[in-house]
């Protein structure tokens, strides 16, 4: 089941008579945007960046306050490729390009991330906006793809019509 809290979305899962949520955003980021998402680890946040070899845009800690006030729940780290609404494919393919440059070469450091941090996600997350009356569409080359299965990344667009 997916919801949006408080304009965060959440994905949750139920898992024989337990329900897990996992974030994928909770921090200053919205739908509006395309970021790198690495969330439901245990370790601070800094770990992840010395694992894979690029910084984040934001990170979150258990405990500390996220944007609602309320404390995190679980840890984060979120490199942010466009902070701007996405009007339409070729800005998506654009944005989704300088995430995968970051990708290129580090699989065996995405693997050791896998191995040794665990997060619960490790996604590219994004909205993309669409006036009503205009069709629009958004592909992955098989190369993108391939990159993405090679470092465990998956991929979600949420689409919104923009009128």
């Amino acid at each position: 089941m997916t919801a949006a809290i408080g304009g965060f979305r959440t994905n949750r899962t139920f898992i024989g008579d337990e329900v897990n949520d996992v974030f994928w955003v909770e921090s200053r980021h919205t739908p509006a945007m395309l970021t790198l998402c690495i969330t439901g680890f245990d370790v601070d946040p800094t770990l992840v960046t010395k694992t894979i070899g690029f910084e984040p845009t934001s990170i979150g800690r258990i405990g500390e306050p996220s944007p609602s006030g309320r404390p995190r729940t679980f840890n984060g780290w979120w490199h942010e490729a466009e902070g701007q609404r996405l009007a339409g494919g070729k800005q998506h393919n654009d944005a989704l390009v300088r995430i995968l440059d970051n990708l290129k070469g580090r699989e065996d450091r995405f693997a050791e991330l896998r191995r040794s941090i665990r997060p619960k996600r490790v996604t590219v997350y994004g909205g993309l906006y669409v006036p009503s009356n205009q069709q629009c569409g958004v592909w992955l080359e098989p190369d993108q793809m391939k990159l993405l299965a090679a470092c465990g990344v998956g991929w979600g667009l949420d689409l919104f019509t923009a009128d």
